[in-house]
Order: structure tokens, then C-alpha cells, then sequence
């Protein structure tokens, strides 16, 4: 029920991912009524792998995300979450709102043993061909100690390991400089830690404009720092896209060259979609939570389930506690 168009979005989604993924079952909580519109023309096989929780109430991206825990445990989010935590279903991917998600994930599936916060990873396209870079954390934690710092290091890259098959992700600290005295107490402390841990191949400190440069597969930040980044990542994409298309316009021979360049552009735009990367993952808690954009479209929240579904293909929480519990004496 989440996002900014709801069931118009989330629905056909979770569709396409039925038909794809032929051993998937949906659970889908909500309105029955408003669900079930969007159900009509499917196969007996098909219907048989949806089961609908019926609510009617919605936690609004308006409401203060500590509510949830007060007066929001009858709303569709609080309940998707429930249903991870009773074994129900193994994974809850929403487009609700942040703070009540991680809120009541904290709440109801309690953090793994070792980690002192959940932190929030997202995925943005890199300058290589077929490159990304993870980042996080994108907004769970203003405030990052050294331990925490080398924590959501762990947890990128076992997640990262884990879904790209890549043996040992490369792990840098965002920073202001690359330079070992540069940078706030908190990251030259944590940037120790890390140096002293064989299990984490650390490369380093990454500048801002590093960052899609392929110089790490897992670049760990304070959630401001990380938030800001993602968020001016997707506007440079829409501030090239719309410089484009008014350079085009503007004379005639660029339309021309435009026309001839097309497929260039529909390479150059699939691979900066931010539908393509969309799902960020809040790690370290016991279960698989994805948060999709409230903006997404169709494809964009079809790519959140798809996050889920490689976690859960790996196991990635139990990767995560394991790996916790090899390096809890570095810490």
C-alpha cells in the first residue's frame, strides 16, 4: 500500500515477479478489496501462490515514523514486517515509509548478535561496464562510532559477496581526502580498525567524486553523508537527462545527430535508470527487509523484490552473523 501510487504500482510488480519466479508466493497486505482488482484474469496456478492479510490501515509517509510503534501495529507495514518475524514469510519488501520500516524492524526482528545498528545499503551504477558500487549507510544513522563504522563494513561485504559471486569485496571509507590525518576522529579510528581486520580487503579512503569510479564494490559512510550522496546521484541523472533532451531541441542538426545516436542514448539511459537499482536493504537486522523508493515505478519495485530474493537466495543474515562472529575480537 506504500509509495507514492500505491496498488498501481506495487501490484503489477509483484505480477511480473509471480510469472518470472515460478516457486515465489506473495503475501500481500493491504486492502483485500483494492488487491484484489488486480488479481482478475489470473490462472488457478498463479492464484494459488497469493495470499492477501487484510488491513485496512496505512501508515502515511506523513506521519512521524515513531508512531508506528504507539498507534500503527494495525497497518499494512507493521504487519508485513510481522509476518518475517513469525516465520510467515522470509522477506518484506515495501515502498512505505522509511523511518516507520526501520523502526519497526529494529522492534520486531532485533538486530544480529554483534550489531549495534541496522544500517541501510543501496546500489548505484559504476563507470565500468556492468560496475556498481554499494554505499552505506543511506539514512538509518546520522551519528557513526569507529565500531559501527567497521560493522556496516562486515555487513557490506558479506551482502556484496554474496550476491555478485565476487570472493572479497573491496571495502573503502567515504572521506574528504585520501590522506591518513584527513577526515573526522570517528573515520581515521574506524579506517584502523578496518587495516587491522584480514577478513575485510580494505582499499582505503574514496573522495566524492571516487565514487563511481569501480575503486570499491562497498563504500561505507554515516547515514547524512550517505543519503545526500544517493539522493544527488538520482538529480545529476535527471540534470543530464533534461540538458540532453534541450540540446536536441534546440537546432535542427542535433535532432539529426540525436535521431542517428538513439541507441546509444537507450544504452546510456538503461544503464543510469534509477529504476535499475532501486531497493535499499536495511541490514543487520534478523530478516531480509527492502525499502523501495516512494517514487518508483513498476520496474524499479520490481527490482526491490528481486534484492530480496538474492538475500534470501544466500541467506545473507545468517552470512552476516557468522562472519560477526569471527571478527568480534577485532572490534
Amino acid at each position: 500500500m506504500g509509495g507514492d501510487s500505491g496498488p498501481a504500482v506495487t501490484m503489477p510488480a509483484c505480477l511480473s515477479i509471480l510469472r518470472r519466479h515460478l516457486s515465489v508466493k506473495l503475501l500481500l497486505v493491504g486492502d483485500e478489496s483494492l488487491i484484489k482488482v488486480y488479481l482478475k484474469g489470473l490462472s488457478e496456478s498463479e492464484l494459488c501462490r497469493i495470499q492477501i492479510l487484510h488491513t485496512s490501515a496505512v501508515f502515511a509517509d506523513t506521519l512521524r515514523p515513531d508512531n508506528i510503534l504507539r498507534s500503527g501495529r494495525d497497518s499494512s507495514l507493521f504487519l508485513a514486517i510481522e509476518q518475517v518475524r513469525s516465520e510467515t514469510a522470509e522477506a518484506c519488501i515495501s515502498a512505505g515509509n522509511t523511518g516507520a520500516l526501520m523502526l519497526a524492524s529494529r522492534h520486531l526482528l532485533k538486530n544480529i548478535q554483534g550489531i549495534e545498528k541496522p544500517a541501510m545499503i543501496a546500489m548505484l551504477p559504476g563507470s565500468r561496464a556492468g560496475g556498481f558500487t554499494y554505499v552505506l549507510d543511506v539514512g538509518a544513522n546520522i551519528e557513526t562510532t569507529p565500531r559501527q563504522f567497521f560493522q556496516f563494513a562486515i555487513m557490506g561485504s558479506v551482502l556484496v559477496s554474496a550476491v555478485s559471486g565476487k570472493p572479497r569485496a573491496r571495502v573503502a571509507l567515504l572521506n574528504i581526502g585520501s590522506e591518513a590525518h584527513k577526515g573526522t576522529p570517528e573515520i581515521r579510528q574506524a579506517a584502523i580498525l578496518l587495516t587491522a581486520c584480514n577478513d575485510v580487503d580494505y582499499v582505503g579512503f574514496v573522495e566524492g567524486n571516487q565514487i563511481f569510479d569501480g575503486i570499491a564494490d562497498v563504500i561505507v559512510c554515516d547515514g547524512f553523508a550517505g543519503n545526500i550522496t544517493i539522493k544527488a546521484s538520482a538529480g545529476a541523472v535527471k540534470v543530464i537527462e533534461n540538458l540532453m533532451h534541450q540540446s536536441i531541441r534546440r537546432r535542427w542538426y542535433y535532432r539529426a545527430f540525436g535521431f542517428c545516436m538513439r541507441p546509444f542514448f537507450r544504452d546510456v539511459r538503461r544503464v543510469l535508470n534509477p529504476s535499475k537499482y532501486n531497493g535499499a536493504t536495511l541490514i543487520g537486522v534478523q530478516g531480509v527487509i527492502v525499502k523501495s523508493h516512494g517514487n518508483s515505478d513498476r520496474a524499479g519495485f520490481e527490482q526491490a523484490i528481486e534484492h530480496a530474493l538474492r538475500q534470501l537466495a544466500f541467506n545473507v543474515p545468517h552470512l552476516i552473523a557468522t562472519r560477526m562472529q569471527k571478527t568480534v575480537d577485532v572490534m
